[in-house]
């Protein structure tokens, strides 16, 4: 699918948006500027268990740690930081059409690239129910992550590692049967709320089923404040993208499209 392609779907689907009446604004978190009152809360951050992900695992796993190869996602963070910082946002959501866009890949490469930031504190969280992959990925111990969080069987703070001293990670080993039910509960807001008042993260990394294939994503994309669409260039077609595009803005903001597996010509390497 050629860039075009994926911008004159994006553009469709922003005039057919703009056509419909406003969407109800999704709950709102708490915004990044609020620093007086995060201030005044104890911040538990550094409690949060530190375990080292090894060097091969990160390279299975396509994590970039920096260099040349790092630009695109390197230019990615910049991006939804000044994006996010302007708007006063804290979550983000990334998701695809279907699967095999390389969503969980992106999501791992910008908290990643995020954490070379030192003062940009990250938190992702694999909000992937049905088909939990991080912590296979990057080899983290184990088993309990979101859906136990939510259902308050486990306090965050015994299910979230970090793996570096600002990046940190909720991860399961785990499917969930009743994806869809945890997801859509009405204990989610305040429990997201909770753990930002306690942990205090500038930017949570939440990486979303894809949207085609269940309705997980759309339950919980009123929880964030804006989303990645994640396509795979030759797979993903421009009427999913407009579909999806869609979907999102009637629920939060769509903070822009990413291309995946896309080599331009003359390109010796990368996205």
């Amino acid at each position: 699918m050629a860039v075009e392609r994926v911008q004159s779907a994006i553009a469709r689907a922003r005039a057919q948006r703009d056509g419909l009446d406003q969407a109800p604004e999704a709950g709102e978190p708490e915004a990044m500027a609020d620093v007086e009152a995060r201030a005044t809360t104890l911040d538990r951050w550094p409690d949060l268990p530190r375990v080292a992900v090894a060097e091969d695992m990160l390279d299975r796993a396509r994590v970039i740690r920096g260099g040349a190869e790092a630009t695109a996602f390197d230019m990615l963070r910049t991006k939804v930081l000044q994006r996010m910082k302007g708007d006063g946002w804290r979550r983000i959501a990334i998701t695809s059409a279907d699967k095999g866009c390389g969503k969980t890949t992106v999501a791992m490469n910008l908290a990643f690239s995020l954490a070379r930031q030192k003062e940009v504190r990250t938190l992702l969280v694999e909000a992937d129910l049905r088909r939990p992959s991080l912590a296979r990925a990057l080899g983290l111990p184990g088993a309990s992550g979101l859906a136990e969080v939510l259902t308050q069987d486990l306090p965050f703070g015994q299910a979230a590692l970090r793996l570096r001293d600002n990046l940190a990670v909720l991860a399961s080993q785990a499917r969930s049967a009743h994806s869809a039910e945890i997801l859509q509960s009405g204990r989610v807001a305040d429990v997201l709320a909770e753990i930002e008042a306690a942990y205090n993260p500038d930017i949570v990394i939440f990486d979303l089923p894809p949207l085609m294939e269940t309705d997980d994503a759309l339950a919980f994309m009123g929880h964030v404040d804006c989303a990645l669409l994640v396509t795979r260039a030759e797979h993903t077609t421009s009427a999913q993208v407009e579909t999806c595009s869609r979907d999102i803005s009637a629920r939060t903001a769509l903070a822009g499209v990413v291309l995946n597996r896309y080599r331009a010509a003359g390109a010796a390497s990368g996205y």
